[in-house]
């Protein structure tokens, strides 16, 4: 079958209001794993400051560095999807923006890489009874949920590596936001034409950043583990083999159609399941949604 369809028979949906000065992507995905959001669909709109936006490159066969986009923007539109990256939510911010300038009313497209909010708003429709992985489609070279072509036990984790904060952007003097789009585009290519060899900064390229994980105040220490051999009846995966343990994490067989996802323990309860027979002579768990 050429079209692979993920049903979902229970949503909820969050509307979310980031606040002046907060810094994207990472103030969206906090709020995702406050609420934690496995799946789902993110649409959203406002101004926003000092945006660093990225556009495909059809010679790379991916997306290109980001250009800084200096002064204020209208969001006019922007959406993704929502799926797992290492445990924890990701997306990409690819969008429509507008400003007035010196040439007329200008638009722009593309995948925000960062930006600095003034007002946005969000709608995000969660897809309570799905958990998809998101990953780079290596035909497309672009992050889509759960892509055909690669199977999720081949797709590396991204390590959950603490960042430190990042110093505080100051914001544009009414001369740098006078100054045009289109000569800050300009710019940005010029630079990119001048360095040698055509070479790229490693810092720019448009990769997700890894989130730490806040620890949980609500997470049992106490809760058993299951252990490789075991088996558990997940929420939304059904009846799933323990095939490696890390802890807090735990990577699950799904009988269906076979293949290997990475859950984290820490947004759900486990429940043993003694007297209950199952599978082999590994013991039997009960995988539960936190509430």
């Amino acid at each position: 079958m050429s079209v692979r369809v993920h049903r979902s028979e229970r949503s909820r949906h969050l509307v979310l209001r980031v606040t002046a000065g907060e810094s994207l992507p990472s103030a969206l995905v906090a709020g995702l794993r406050q609420e934690r959001v496995t799946s789902g669909w993110l649409r959203a709109s406002g101004v926003l400051a000092d945006v660093e936006l990225s556009a495909f490159d059809s010679a790379l066969g991916r997306l290109g560095e980001p250009r800084r986009i200096a002064g204020l923007v209208h969001v006019l539109s922007l959406e993704s999807s929502i799926g797992l990256v290492g445990g924890a939510p990701a997306f990409s911010l690819r969008a429509v923006l507008a400003r007035e300038s010196d040439r007329g009313l200008e638009t722009i497209a593309g995948e925000i890489a960062s930006a600095r909010t003034i007002a946005l708003e969000a709608l995000v429709t969660v897809f309570e009874d799905l958990a998809l992985d998101r990953s780079l489609d290596p035909v497309a070279g672009v992050s889509l949920v759960d892509s055909p072509s690669t199977p999720a036990a081949t797709v590396p984790a991204v390590p959950a590596v603490p960042r430190a904060p990042a110093a505080a952007t100051p914001r544009a003097s009414p001369a740098a936001s006078a100054t045009t789009w289109s000569a800050a585009a300009s710019a940005s290519a010029q630079s990119d034409r001048g360095a040698p060899g055509g070479a790229r900064s490693a810092t720019s390229q448009a990769v997700p950043v890894p989130v730490p994980r806040p620890v949980r105040a609500d997470v049992d220490v106490d809760q058993p583990t299951p252990e490789p051999g075991d088996f558990v009846d997940h929420f939304a995966f059904g009846r799933c083999e323990v095939i490696k343990s890390d802890g807090d994490r735990l990577h699950l067989r799904i009988p269906k159609d076979g293949r290997v996802r990475e859950i984290a323990l820490e947004m759900l309860r486990v429940t043993p399941l003694d007297g209950v027979e199952g599978e082999g002579p590994g013991r039997r768990f009960k995988l539960e949604r936190r509430i």
